[in-house]
């Protein structure tokens, strides 16, 4: 079996990059005590990548509600300076 998630990774990455992949792999394994495999490594990478992007929308999402808002505000106050 972890021979076809490595053919997986490969056809993503050339052998270069797939080797760098391994080694940072290690190093992270070596570093937090704890031995993890390539494909759970890359799962966090996407994961964490999907709650970023999510955060980020979620930001343009209130930046632009809170433009809204102070555009009507702005239109509110124009209109009852003008009565």
């Amino acid at each position: 079996m972890k021979q076809n998630k490595d053919e997986k990774l490969q056809v993503l990455l050339e052998s270069t990059d797939n080797h760098k992949l391994k080694n940072i792999i290690l190093n992270f394994s070596v570093v937090s005590g704890k031995l993890m495999t390539s494909s759970a490594y890359v799962r966090e990478l996407i994961l964490n990548h999907i709650r970023e992007y999510e955060g980020e929308q979620v930001s343009f999402v209130n930046e632009t509600v809170k433009e809204i808002i102070n555009k009507t505000e702005i239109k509110k106050q124009k209109v009852t300076h003008e009565k």
